[in-house]
């Protein structure tokens, strides 16, 4: 659909927004790419949310499921990334009041390290060998947003599992 005036653009917005949740700033960085004025571009999205096709709170808690579930991502990186997206922190920090338990917090970042500990290679019973792996693991676990204090704890607990196992 090539957009060109204020009712296709109404169009193709509701459209894409009934088959995704999408957030005033997607709709935006897609409407500047068309030759609608700036006027007529913030018209549409006030209409947007004022018909509750888009929200921030709503957008807020289904990105943070979703990147808990499926990509698992820590707190950090989900801020970071909502954040981009110019979501107020009050619907990120409620966002993550209701959407994030600590038990699946925590066993997401253990499948996360567990599943980068068994692509290492490494000899269990030297000790800088398993230094060596443990920051492997900690550069790992930081870069998906995970906390350090829990990322640190979390590591002992599964290299304790590990080493036993071998």
């Amino acid at each position: 659909m090539k957009i060109t005036d204020k009712d296709t653009a109404w169009s193709w917005a509701t459209d894409r927004c009934a088959r995704r949740e999408c957030c005033r700033f997607d709709i935006e960085q897609k409407l500047r790419e068309t030759p609608l004025s700036a006027t007529d571009r913030e018209l549409v999205l006030d209409a947007l949310e004022d018909e509750k096709y888009i929200e921030s709170a709503r957008y807020a808690r289904a990105f943070v499921h979703d990147k808990l579930a499926y990509d698992r991502w820590g707190r950090l990186k989900m801020q970071q990334a909502l954040r981009l997206k110019r979501i107020p922190q009050c619907d990120i920090t409620e966002a993550f009041s209701e959407m994030i338990e600590a038990d699946a917090y925590r066993e997401a970042l253990r499948a996360v390290i567990a599943s980068k500990l068994r692509s290492l290679r490494f000899d269990a019973s030297d000790k800088q060998a398993v230094f060596a792996a443990s920051q492997k693991l900690v550069r790992h676990a930081a870069s998906r947003g995970f906390e350090a204090d829990l990322i640190f704890s979390t590591i002992d607990e599964v290299l304790k599992d590990f080493l036993k196992e071998e």
